[in-house]
């Protein structure tokens, strides 16, 4: 009887982490939203409490500050994005609005990634947001 209650439970167990795989995502989303920069394949992500607009002008803002020369930006209704260039490598910023008065911005430097550079412009961002 011990043996069939003890499986019973490691299946119940089993069955409880596999519906819960998705809630790591979602604290990691609420640690983005704190200050928390995800870096994922050579992306810095962070979700900021601002809207697409203010968003943009942060992070036209913090691209002069960091003196990274815009080469193109554009916009449609819910995303943008800004494109640079740093020390020769190009720089992608990309704004997208996830909820209301919440847009997620990803920093990509480089062809493959550049994690402190990606993270000093998301920083100069968040100062201005």
């Amino acid at each position: 009887m011990k043996t069939i209650t003890r499986a019973t439970a490691a299946m119940i167990l089993s069955a409880m982490l596999l519906c819960s795989a998705g809630c790591g995502a979602i604290l990691l989303g609420g640690a983005a939203a704190a200050g928390t920069y995800v870096y994922l394949d050579g992306q810095a992500k962070n979700t900021y409490k601002a809207s697409l607009q203010k968003s943009i002008a942060a992070s036209i803002a913090a691209c002069k500050e960091l003196s990274i020369p815009v080469t193109s930006e554009s916009k449609d209704g819910s995303s943008a994005k800004i494109v640079g260039k740093l020390s020769g490598d190009t720089v992608y910023i990309t704004m997208k609005l996830v909820g209301d008065n919440l847009t997620e911005i990803s920093v990509r430097v480089g062809l493959f990634g550049n994690e402190s550079a990606s993270r000093r412009i998301h920083a100069t961002i968040a100062r201005r947001l």
